[in-house]
């Protein structure tokens, strides 16, 4: 715990910070910002509290650490309408190499739609479609030498390639760095991580290269009762002030070999620019053997319109039982 907390200062301390970085002033000083966009449903649904949590594929997204949990082999995949018909797009695999090893592939696609031209006196000059792809490769591991009977530690790194298409074209390098920590000592196993994410060479365009939205998360996470996980998240952007975030999740057996879980969230990060309502998320999933169907509804608060998430995962079980 001390170690993570440490680490967690060392890094805010180590980051080019500006006049402005780290507040309110910061909004709309960085580019990339599509590498924000969160990926899989069931995050989403407990309010994107969920680098502590996560354990499958798409771990790339929220704390590369948690792809050491991913048990033999896992593939997801992320549908999002936003609003004014913005589409998101991404998909993962994830597979297990060793004991202690999981290497892991990830693409991301944003779609924002057909939009009109027009020159200094308004006139119509045709139409271009912006889009942004984002591939990025990762590793979790497991840390033996770290880990005894009271504590398991993991660690993950991502690296990433960006990719738009607006009026010009511009690319960029990423990556990100996560810690896993699972506590056995107590009554109750619980979790505590920390995720920096999008360090790296941001895009240029025309003479000017944008900063990445570099953000660290540092989150917990127990189970007070075997069917209930509960979050809790703080998150530092680069491009913001700081935020917190809860989540919760609920499971149940329905019948043999399948599962369904209620989830619910609090975000505060939209809290100042799109009122309460917008910081409430809600969602629910379906576990069929190894298929998982999960589903998230976000409010538009001001916006008037709503945000519907849906994701897919197969993740195969491990062949022995592991802890």
């Amino acid at each position: 715990m001390r170690a993570l907390i440490s680490a967690a200062a060392a890094v805010l301390l180590a980051l080019p910070a500006g006049a402005s970085d780290f507040g309110r002033a910061a909004i709309g000083t960085s580019g990339s910002e599509f590498l924000l966009m969160d990926t899989s449903a069931r995050g989403i649904a407990m309010g994107g509290a969920y680098s502590v949590a996560t354990n499958d594929a798409s771990s790339l997204y929220w704390n590369p650490a948690g792809l050491s949990q991913v048990p033999r082999f896992s593939a997801t995949f992320l549908h999002s309408q936003y609003v004014a018909g913005v589409t998101y797009n991404a998909a993962s695999i994830a597979k297990r190499v060793n004991d202690s090893s999981v290497l892991a592939f990830g693409v991301r696609y944003l779609d924002i739609g057909a939009i009109t031209r027009t020159d200094s006196n308004n006139l119509d000059r045709g139409q271009f479609h912006p889009r942004s792809y984002l591939a990025e490769l990762g590793w979790g591991q497991a840390i033996y030498d770290l880990s005894d009977s009271e504590v398991d530690v993991a660690m993950g790194v991502t690296v990433k390639y960006l990719y738009t298409d607006l009026s010009e074209r511009a690319h960029g390098y990423g990556g990100d760095f996560g810690i896993h920590s699972r506590f056995y000592g107590t009554t109750h196993t619980y979790d505590i991580s920390m995720a920096l994410q999008n360090l790296g060479v941001g895009q240029k365009f025309n003479k000017v290269r944008d900063t990445l939205p570099t953000r660290l998360r540092f989150g917990g996470g127990v189970r007070p009762i075997k069917p209930l996980l509960l979050t809790i998240e703080a998150v530092a952007p680069i491009n913001n002030a700081p935020y917190g975030a809860a989540g919760m999740e609920y499971t149940a057996d329905i019948q043999k070999n399948m599962q369904g879980a209620v989830r619910a969230g609090l975000n505060s990060m939209t809290y100042d620019s799109l009122g309460l309502t917008s910081i409430l998320t809600f969602g629910f999933g379906l576990k069929v053997t190894d298929l998982s169907f999960d589903y998230a509804f976000v409010p538009g608060g001001e916006l008037g319109e709503q945000i519907h998430r849906v994701s897919i995962s197969f993740n195969l079980p491990a062949k022995i039982s592991r802890r």
